[in-house]
């Protein structure tokens, strides 16, 4: 019997048993005693689902105000952790230019030394190592 009633046959049979239902209730049921039975039916789904979704509705404030109260700390927290990244930022903007500085620095020193060791070499040989030998 397992083997009949299952989720997807039942998925595919709920048309017609809709169907089959609704012509068996309008036709062996008069319409005077049919009809205040699916109104009566009707209020009392409606009223039901109003009544849960008030329900949540009181578990949905409180959730908010929950998230609300969570949200402020949040708030807190995410402004001490973004002034945390500017200083993080600004300290490593500052090594930054220091390194370049110190890199221009050093780039002028040996340019310097080489243009100095450039005009002793200059020199030596303009005048010449003879007279120091002969001498």
């Amino acid at each position: 019997m397992a083997i009949f009633f299952t989720r997807d046959n039942f998925v595919l049979a709920f048309p017609l048993l809709a169907v089959c239902s609704t012509y068996a209730f309008f036709k062996f049921i008069p319409l005077q005693y049919g009809l205040p039975v699916l109104g009566v039916v009707a209020l009392t789904i409606k009223a039901r689902n109003k009544i849960i979704e008030s329900r949540s509705t009181d578990e949905h404030i409180d959730k908010t105000i929950v998230q609300d109260l969570v949200s402020d700390e949040d708030a807190f927290a995410a402004k001490e952790n973004e002034k945390a990244q500017k200083k993080l930022r600004k300290t490593e903007q500052k090594l930054r230019e220091r390194l370049k500085a110190e890199r221009r620095n050093n780039a002028n020193k040996k340019n310097v030394a080489a243009d100095e060791d450039d005009d002793e070499v200059i020199t030596t040989f303009a005048k010449g190592t003879r007279g120091k030998k002969g001498r």
